[in-house]
């Protein structure tokens, strides 16, 4: 992971690593940013619900990006190999984005809001989005909560069908449910961050945002986020992004500690733990199967 955390070219290093494994991916490119798909069974019938595991292996400028999101990217990377070593032909994919990090701009400038509208443009529908980011440190899967606030405010405000938000809100839902089967306990949510689910949900694509926590972090999330989407001025500092002020003052203190590397030059890879991969090499092949 360090060449890759060091590697002025990631799209490269990823291409050359799952040819070494024998993977053929797919190129996206779209406005200059780089996608990588990875397929494994070609003869897609559109009448299947598609389901894309998802990880940016974008970096901001001054970070390594270990846990942001290195890790994610290495530990879909192997999902990758096992499926192929197991010469897996169901209708899982798997998406590697570009342009995740957004540091200025608009929404609209987001990897995965572009990929979605190329997507919408050729008429592709039946398809789901499993996101994962801040991966590399814990043991518990978390789910992302923060689609779910969007999409309520999204039906509320009428900009959405009330037909997508069941179908969205169900996604997540299921997402939940599986990670109570994984784990053997009820989900710990956090809402304090969206990653690539925010472009897909707004252009109409379900999506559902997966972390990993330290137990105790994780459960403490739970807890903190139940208070803050009861706090109107919270929820504020949310709609209006991690770049504001509002942001930084309400909400990074609540965010779990092993977040707190995140875009700082700390996010090395040498942060990350060993059990984190374990706990996602059985999550991801449960999720798998679970989502045929």
């Amino acid at each position: 992971m360090q060449e890759f955390s060091m590697s002025e070219d990631r799209f490269s290093y990823l291409r050359h690593w799952l040819e070494r494994c024998g993977i053929r991916g797919k190129k996206i490119e779209l406005f200059g940013r780089r996608h990588l798909l990875v397929q494994f069974n070609h003869n897609r019938d559109p009448r299947k619900i598609t389901k894309v595991l998802v990880a940016h292996y974008d970096k901001v400028p001054h970070s390594p990006g270990g846990n942001d999101n290195g890790a994610a990217v290495f530990q879909l990377l192997a999902h990758a190999g096992r499926l192929t070593n197991e010469g897996y032909q169901g209708h899982i994919q798997i998406l590697f984005t570009d342009g995740e990090e957004i540091l200025d701009g608009p929404l609209s400038s987001q990897g995965s809001f572009q990929l979605a509208r190329f997507f919408k443009d050729r008429g592709i529908s039946n398809i789901q989005f499993y996101v994962f980011d801040m991966c590399g440190i814990g043991d518990t899967i978390v789910v992302g909560g923060a689609g779910s606030l969007l999409l309520d405010q999204s039906l509320k405000q009428k900009i959405i069908s009330a037909e997508f938000h069941r179908e969205a809100s169900l996604a997540i839902k299921n997402g939940a449910s599986i990670v109570r089967a994984f784990q053997g306990h009820p989900a710990d949510w956090i809402y304090a961050l969206f990653s690539d689910d925010l472009g897909f949900l707004l252009n109409g694509y379900p999506a559902v945002y997966f972390s990993v926590l330290p137990a105790a972090e994780a459960e403490l999330a739970h807890s903190n986020w139940h208070e803050v989407v009861r706090n109107k001025r919270a929820m504020l500092a949310l709609e209006k992004g991690y770049l504001s002020e509002e942001f930084r003052r309400l909400i990074y203190p609540l965010l779990p500690a092993s977040w707190r590397t995140w875009h700082t030059v700390h996010d090395k890879v040498e942060l990350l733990e060993k059990k984190a991969f374990w706990v996602m090499e059985d999550f991801l092949n449960f999720l798998t199967y679970a989502l045929e």
